[in-house]
């Protein structure tokens, strides 16, 4: 388990924010959840590159910090399916801000990102994904 190796600074909204969104899936996986899409096994479809070890444990540090509740049926084999806490709804704005903001400034990201070192594309973006969702939803 993870021993973090300096204190939290508890006295910034910005650092507190950042501590519960802190991880590389982490807002995909609470918009996941936003859209309906509750099964472990539906995520980890959307999420090809991630393991299921790493989302697991995001998603274990999720509800841990109130922002998703856990929904386990007692059945075999057991099902398990995830929704947003208020609190983790509250969250929306600010992440549906960052994809926006993202998207506004894409040329100019893009280009930071393919030339700074160790950063390499994925096969299919969680961005793609919610598109394809979004436009599954106006449709249907």
């Amino acid at each position: 388990m993870y021993e973090r190796k300096t204190p939290l600074a508890i006295d910034c909204g910005i650092h507190l924010t950042k501590e519960v969104l802190n991880g590389k899936w982490k807002p995909a996986l609470l918009r996941a959840i936003s859209m309906d899409i509750k099964r472990p096994s539906e995520i980890l479809r959307l999420f090809p590159d991630a393991t299921r070890r790493v989302l697991n444990v995001q998603l274990k540090e999720l509800e841990g910090h109130g922002m998703v509740n856990k929904k386990t049926y007692p059945q075999l084999p057991p099902k398990v399916e995830y929704s947003l806490t208020e609190i983790g709804w509250s969250l929306m704005p600010i992440i549906d801000a960052m994809n926006q903001w993202g998207d506004a400034n894409r040329s100019f990201l893009e280009t930071v990102v393919k030339n700074a070192p160790k950063i390499t594309e994925t096969s299919k973006s969680s961005c793609q994904i919610y598109r394809h969702l979004n436009m599954e939803r106006k449709i249907g």
